[in-house]
């Protein structure tokens, strides 16, 4: 498999009156170009940090974050909203649309950050919105306006798709259909998907899981058959 991220002893210290909180300690890790990647832990275990660190968001304290072979960790702050931009799409717990658009505008945001955008209306018929499209926001389901900040993330065709905690607020049957939504993307883009979670349930449909606690990777995880996200079992 072709690597789009290694991690090469990555440590995040956080430091608050004279006092250290390791968040991430000595992390070396590689993903895979093309899957779906689940980071596992409980609160407080690292996995949000590591997300910020490979997205660029926040820089290492030590250590090399490698992103098709170039060190972001380097990167100056013009250099790193390039990567980001260029490369990255992005779903939240929280939708964040824009309330006075419809579902159609909200994605067309996404696409108009990209010279390559996806085609929209195919990304309607695949997060199964279509018949919603001139909807708003107060018009739709928890599940969709999901689904439209996954279309919208997409929208942009990222090379990797960072999700944190993309059902968190969602119940287990409408979390179902938010998943099967990004496994399609995944067959039908090639796209990337690193998942953030603290679901166990989750982690069945990876390539890769990684699991965390303490600011340590303390298993991977690796499946040569992924489960489909409709019967994964919910915790």
């Amino acid at each position: 498999m072709e690597k789009i991220y290694e991690l090469q002893n990555v440590h995040k210290i956080y430091k608050n009156f004279g006092n250290e909180n390791h968040a991430l300690n000595d992390i070396n890790l590689t993903l895979n170009k093309g899957e779906v990647i689940v980071i596992l832990g409980p609160s407080g275990s690292g996995k949000s940090t590591m997300l910020n660190i490979l997205s660029g968001i926040d820089n290492p304290s030590k250590g090399k974050v490698l992103f098709a072979n170039e060190d972001i960790a380097s990167f100056d702050e013009e250099a790193l909203t390039l990567y980001r931009r260029n490369n990255l799409g992005f779903i939240f717990q929280s939708y964040n649309l824009v309330s006075n658009l419809t579902v159609t505008e909200n994605i067309e945001l996404g696409a108009h950050l990209s010279e390559n955008p996806l085609d929209i209306s195919k990304l309607l018929k695949i997060v199964g919105l279509n018949d919603h499209k001139n909807k708003y926001p107060y018009q739709l389901s928890g599940g969709q306006m999901q689904r439209v900040a996954i279309a919208r993330a997409l929208a942009k065709n990222p090379k990797v798709l960072f999700c944190d905690e993309p059902t968190g607020a969602l119940d287990e049957k409408t979390g179902k259909k938010v998943l099967e939504t990004l496994q399609e993307i995944n067959k039908e883009y090639g796209t990337t998907m690193i998942i953030v979670t603290h679901n166990p349930s989750i982690a069945d449909l990876a390539h890769q899981v990684i699991k965390m606690n303490s600011g340590t990777v303390k298993e991977v995880i690796v499946h040569e058959n992924v489960k489909d996200a409709k019967d994964l079992r919910w915790a």
